[in-house]
């Protein structure tokens, strides 16, 4: 039976411990900390119920952002991580926490909008900024936040806009952007009810449409890809941690490739 590790965010948020292998609950297998994206599209809930009844192994999962999940990883909280920023993915690999980073996934980042944008991701930014309609952040470390800093600092070297650095991370001055600190989901609804733009990702969007009145812009620069990949976490429970890794790369490869939401692929191997 799959039990959800929400206190463990909270001990992130505090910068505290969590739950560890001594005082894991009884009959606890498996730990995995995974993104919200991959929650709010459907499709984590899936693949765990899938493996359960594979391998009669109970999950037990904590969905939060990149930089949270990475943070558990790094205090041994968590025996494996599903995360989707490639370069602190490799440098966590590199400090030793994790035992390599294997692709399972991927799709791309879009924005949601209540007025018509560009084609270009870096053209809307601009016009985003240009005009200052209000934009609504995550705020919160994760990979997708850490995406939309990346764009906001492409545009700092090659354009006017100005930017500050701030407990927020890097991103415009003014009232209208918003960053909340927390997952896609509730980020999504905050910039339905204000009309505001957000970054997210394709899946979560395809999740969320039929409730909103945002209009999804997909793009094809090169800075939208959103690779997904699979991090153990060296010191974790390696059987489980390997036996999850090969079931996302056999019978859960098809599980991803063949999920759609409202006849839409979300995810691609």
């Amino acid at each position: 039976m799959r039990r959800s590790l929400g206190s463990c965010f909270i001990a992130v948020l505090l910068l505290s411990g969590c739950l560890t292998v001594s005082d894991a609950p009884e009959g606890a297998e498996f730990r995995l900390a995974t993104t919200t994206s991959m929650r709010d599209s459907g499709l984590l809930d899936i693949l765990v119920e899938e493996f359960e009844s594979l391998h009669g192994i109970d999950v037990e999962y904590v969905a939060v952002g990149t930089g949270a999940a990475l943070h558990l990883g790094a205090n041994g909280d968590v025996d494996a991580l599903i995360v989707h920023a490639p370069a602190q993915e490799e440098t966590f690999v590199a400090q030793g926490h994790g035992v390599n980073r294997t692709q399972i996934a991927w799709n791309a980042f879009v924005l949601l909008s209540p007025i018509e944008l560009p084609n270009s991701l870096i053209d809307a930014f601009s016009l985003i900024a240009e005009e200052e309609h209000c934009f609504v952040s995550r705020g919160d470390n994760s990979g997708t936040h850490m995406k939309e800093q990346a764009v906001w600092e492409h545009l700092a070297n090659t354009t006017s806009i100005e930017l500050v650095h701030d407990i927020n991370g890097l991103h415009p001055e003014g009232d209208w952007y918003y960053s909340i600190g927390q997952g896609m989901g509730a980020t999504i609804n905050m910039a339905d009810e204000k009309g505001c733009i957000t970054l997210t990702d394709r899946g979560t969007a395809l999740q969320f449409q039929p409730k909103i009145d945002l209009n999804r812009y997909e793009f094809n620069d090169t800075l939208v890809h959103n690779p997904y990949s699979y991090l153990p976490v060296n010191g974790g429970n390696e059987e489980a941690s390997a036996l999850f890794l090969h079931y996302l790369l056999h019978e859960g490869r098809q599980t991803i490739a063949n999920y759609t939401i409202n006849g839409a692929p979300a995810f691609y191997i």
